[in-house]
């Protein structure tokens, strides 16, 4: 006996599978978000745009002599976070850079393999010693961020000049 009851089993196991794909799709993308956004907040300063060009280094898409020049400003931004002009000579400079390269590298060896590291270090080495980049740092940087104290003789913050 033929029944008129059309067989929608098939078509509800295809929903149901394609809402449960939705479902894992959203929530996979969720935690790659949640994952970004927690390694993005454990970098300091410009370290993930400086990360971004020594990964495209370690790919072989770049070299210290083909960088393109925005990613060369975000290594040296992240190689200057920390100085000011108390910072003292070009030597020191040079130091704080070398020193900060090198945390850099650090970083950077979690991502790569080891043989990527000899052309990181190269490009890094480089960069944080290059004469115009610190010549062109020194004449930039800005003074030592002081915290503003009341002056007792005119009463405005930061403001040391006798009232009249």
């Amino acid at each position: 006996m033929a029944t008129d009851i059309p067989n929608n089993t098939t078509s509800s196991k295809l929903t149901t599978t394609a809402e449960s794909k939705s479902k894992d799709s959203k929530t996979t993308d969720q935690k790659k978000i949640r994952i970004i956004m927690e390694f993005l907040q454990g970098c300091s300063p410009y370290e993930s745009d400086a990360l971004r060009a020594m990964l495209a280094v370690a790919k072989g898409t770049t070299t210290a002599e083909s960088m393109p020049q925005y990613d060369r400003t975000a290594i040296n931004r992240y190689l200057n976070f920390g100085c000011d002009k108390e910072t003292g000579s070009t030597d020191a400079i040079r130091e704080h850079r070398q020193s900060r390269a090198l945390e850099l590298m650090k970083t950077v060896s979690q991502y790569v393999g080891k043989e990527d590291i000899i052309n990181i270090t190269s490009v890094l080495l480089s960069i944080s010693s290059d004469k115009k980049d610190i010549e062109n740092i020194m004449s930039n940087l800005p003074k030592m961020q002081t915290v503003a104290t009341p002056n007792t003789t005119s009463g405005i913050l930061g403001n040391n000049a006798p009232s009249k």
